[in-house]
């Protein structure tokens, strides 16, 4: 039961509220994975009822069918917040029209807008013992495999569907008044392998609970066990039909609702109960309230009567045009909401920048100055209303937990949530794009398909071309590798966004904060392939990169950039040989030197005319200059160009070249995890293209 403003006014029965939200509307439901025994299934659960906790088990996996079955529902009753659910499993109830279309997919985590997190579809259902059973099959893909093997190896269980309800019916209204609902007619849209096993008495909605657009009336008939409290007629209440898929919507006409048959002996509803009735949501107010108590007063309304008009005016205020917050069949009113989200969160973080700057097209920019002007905690507040949520009598805390996606204790990704996450991944990649790094003209690049380690081949093992006489034979040759190896390491860092920072407005989680992340990931690719400069590490012939005597690139002495130092420096690398004897013709193209030298390596660099051939700077215009503050000493270095010869490499993870970001929600920190990765490595190739001068 539940008590509207301070109490003063009568309590309102659970089911009338139900009645004016309990829509037709796609909801999901999880379901836990460990299989528990016959002595736990027997025990009670918040309410009195008895739960069977769901699982995919690994032992029906099929390898060569690459199936696996799963139970995707026993019907068990779930609570919800003022009445208790159940869904009816049978033939008759549910609906699989997508099953049998071979459209119902298999999906990560409830995420319906991007294709990668579809890992299958199910095949086939059937009922057994009173569970609907259905057959996974995954998908021929990256990450349909990889889940495919997780769920073999038994590390993946917890199963999650998602659904929607066309037709209710009251089965049950216990001593306290509190009703049971059972979903009497059902359309199953989709299952989900989730992380993180779910309560089994929880349902969590991914999908909003707010009806618009076109509705269609369903009936919610009561049928009252024999002993239960007599309830009142049967009332018609509208049900809305599947989300549409553009971004707004053109007001609807409202659903012309069955005017209820009168009964000669008119039971007028008293002006309390109208109050209570439209104290509910705010789509209705208190300026509603009086005209149907004005109405009520000249004409006595009947309680479905009532129903009916509170119907009326739910349909039509809810057509009206807005930012959808909702999933439609394609996702794209829920992406558009989430744009616009995202790039007003941008845009208010980052007020130096031009929309331009941050990625955002002109109408993008014009689509979120809707929230421009909203705090993290307004904008938490509208995501509720858009989706049917009232936040009414919330606290902050709550507020934000609801809109992240914490209820009825568990989680799911909520549009506000994946709107915060985003917005935070695209200031992350595109602050980390632009980070300074020095090294990129003189390094080569390469991606690792995995984590093993990568064989390197020698400068000059390429085998010399032949000369084919008339009818000769092409002879072969082989590559030989040096023996050196290298392989990828990971680093990552993880940042929370927590309710507390939606609280206090904390919009450097979306400008500051991600810009400084993503300098600190540059840094480290920076911090790694300088390391390998300066270090001076053993290369794969076991002696140090730079040596006077074997690899003949390091200066004897220090000396002063001048045009006789650096030129010994070309001397010495025009000298190398290939690994055969061949010459190589090597020449420097970069100097590069730290700040103690940056002042000297530009005079030097700087093309002045000279009055006397023999001040001639033959090397003015000739050297790209590379300044970087890790080289800490008076050492210079010439290099020559990646693209020719062998020096450094930076090797990423194939398809993960730049920083891998991701967001998940987290009981941990009580709201979202945002996390950074790199899988990087650096590596000096071979010695032969660089040359360095201790300096002085």
């Amino acid at each position: 039961m539940i008590i509207v403003g301070d109490g003063s006014l009568p309590r309102v029965e659970a089911s009338r509220f139900a009645a004016l939200v309990g829509a037709t509307v796609p909801l999901t439901r999880e379901a836990q994975a460990p299989v528990i025994d016959a002595e736990e299934r027997r025990q009670p659960q918040s309410g009195g009822r008895g739960t069977r906790d769901l699982a995919v088990s690994a032992v029906s996996y099929d390898a060569a069918a690459r199936t696996v079955e799963a139970v995707l529902s026993a019907g068990t009753p779930v609570r919800r917040y003022y009445f208790t659910e159940e869904l009816e499993i049978s033939p008759e109830a549910i609906d699989l029209n997508r099953v049998e279309r071979g459209i119902c997919p298999l999906l990560d985590t409830h995420n319906q807008y991007e294709l990668n997190a579809v890992l299958g579809r199910i095949s086939s259902v059937r009922i057994e013992d009173g569970q609907l059973v259905g057959l996974l099959h995954f998908s021929d893909t990256a990450n349909g495999r990889d889940i495919e093997a997780r769920v073999a190896r038994g590390e993946l269980g917890a199963i999650s569907i998602g659904y929607r309800v066309t037709n209710w019916q009251i089965s049950e209204v216990d001593d306290a008044g509190h009703e049971t609902w059972r979903a009497v007619a059902w359309e199953l849209l989709e299952a989900s392998l989730v992380s993180v096993p779910a309560d089994p008495n929880a349902v969590v909605r991914s999908i909003p609970a707010v009806p618009h657009g076109t509705q269609e009336e369903d009936e919610m008939r009561r049928n009252i066990p024999a002993g239960a409290a007599p309830a009142a007629a049967a009332t018609t209440i509208p049900v809305p039909a599947a989300a549409p898929t553009a971004v707004r919507i053109e007001p609807a006409a409202p659903v012309a609702i069955p005017a209820p048959v009168v009964p000669e002996q008119r039971a007028a509803v008293p002006a309390s109960r109208i109050l209570d009735l439209c104290a509910r949501t705010a789509d209705l107010g208190s300026v509603f309230a009086d005209e149907l108590i004005r109405v009520n007063e000249a004409t006595p309304m009947t309680e479905a009567e009532l129903l009916g008009r509170i119907s009326e005016r739910l349909i039509t205020a809810r057509a009206t045009p807005v930012i959808n917050a909702r999933a439609g069949s394609s996702g794209t009113e829920s992406a558009g909401y989430r744009e616009a989200l995202e790039d007003a969160l941008l845009l208010s973080a980052n007020s130096g920048s031009r929309a331009e700057d941050l990625g955002i097209t002109p109408e993008r920019a014009e689509a979120s100055r809707e929230f421009r002007g909203m705090s993290l905690r307004e904008m938490a507040r509208d995501y509720l209303d858009r989706t049917g949520i009232s936040a009414r009598g919330m606290n902050p805390m709550e507020i934000a937990g609801q809109a992240l996606g914490f209820r009825g204790g568990s989680l799911t990704t909520s549009d506000f949530a994946n709107a915060l996450g985003n917005a935070a991944n695209r200031r992350v990649r595109r602050a980390f794009e632009a980070a300074p790094q020095s090294f990129r003209a003189f390094v080569s690049t390469d991606s690792l398909p995995d984590f093993r380690p990568a064989a390197i081949i020698g400068m000059g093992d390429a085998p010399a071309l032949l000369l084919v006489t008339e009818n000769g034979e092409i002879k072969h040759g082989a590559l030989t590798d040096t023996g050196d190896t290298y392989k990828l390491a990971t680093y990552a860092r993880i940042i929370p966004i927590s309710r507390q920072a939606i609280i206090n407005d904390d919009k450097g989680l979306f400008g500051r904060i991600p810009t400084q992340f993503a300098n600190k990931a540059a840094d480290l690719e920076s911090d790694l392939v300088y390391s390998q400069l300066t270090g001076n590490p053993t290369v794969y012939d076991g002696n140090p990169l730079f040596d006077t005597a074997i690899h003949k690139n390091l200066a004897a002495a220090g000396t002063a950039i001048s045009v006789a130092s650096v030129g010994a420096g070309r001397l010495a690398m025009s000298q190398q040989k290939s690994a055969e004897g061949n010459n190589l013709t090597i020449r420097p193209v970069f100097m590069i030197v730290g700040p103690l030298q940056e002042t000297a390596a530009e005079q030097f660099l700087t093309a002045v005319t000279a009055q006397q051939t023999s001040n001639v700077n033959p090397f003015s215009g000739k050297l790209i200059l590379v300044v970087d503050p890790r080289i800490t000493d008076l050492a210079w270095y010439l290099s020559a160009s990646p693209d020719a010869f062998d020096t450094i490499v930076l090797a990423h993870l194939e398809g993960q070249e730049e920083l891998f970001t991701d967001t998940h929600l987290s009981f941990e920190v009580d709201g979202i995890k945002f996390k950074a990765r790199l899988d990087v490595t650096s590596k000096v190739l071979d010695w032969r293209g660089l040359y360095k001068n201790p300096g002085a």
